[in-house]
């Protein structure tokens, strides 16, 4: 409980993963600082469903 945590995953697509993972991260007390990625696929819209969860979202490039 009480621990800082960067979500960090290779490919951003629909953000259900991180999303999903954020919220479990939550349930068990952590605090999700941000979540980051090397690769964003913004037409699929992920990566803003992850900032609308509230996380701010850096990725490397987008595609």
């Amino acid at each position: 409980p009480g621990q800082r945590v960067l979500l960090v995953d290779d490919l951003i697509a629909t953000g259900g993963t991180m999303v999903a993972a954020s919220r479990l991260l939550q349930r068990l007390g952590a605090n999700v600082i941000e979540a980051a990625a090397i690769i964003d696929l913004p037409d699929l819209g992920g990566s803003n469903a992850i900032r609308e969860n509230g996380l701010p979202v850096f990725t490397v490039c987008k595609f």
